[in-house]
């Protein structure tokens, strides 16, 4: 996804009151347009009560000051050492040691 310097330049020198868009929230962040409509960004909501999908500036970038990550719920990895017994599917090897 091509970089938009132009529209970030732009949007650097505006207030922290300014209202922006779905496509200059995607340009600051880096994120998809897409991604940005869909609100899959944790801990910044949009301006409630507009017909349209508005932030203001001085929120994100407080939001991406602190790097926001809290509603995230990312499943903890269990270790391979602390569960000796695999779940799923056993392999081509297992599989034919079983049957000899």
């Amino acid at each position: 996804m091509p970089v938009d310097y132009e529209t970030i330049q732009k949007i650097q020198k505006l207030g922290d009151d300014v209202l922006i868009g779905v496509s200059e929230v995607a340009a600051l962040t880096g994120f998809s347009v897409l991604t940005v409509r869909q609100r899959k960004l944790p801990g910044l909501e949009p301006v409630p009560g507009l017909s349209r999908l508005r932030w203001r500036l001085g929120d994100l970038r407080a939001w991406m000051r602190t790097g926001n990550t809290e509603s995230l719920h990312r499943p903890s990895m269990p270790n391979a050492s602390s569960s000796s017994k695999r779940t799923g599917r056993p392999t081509k090897k297992t599989q034919v040691e079983a049957r000899q």
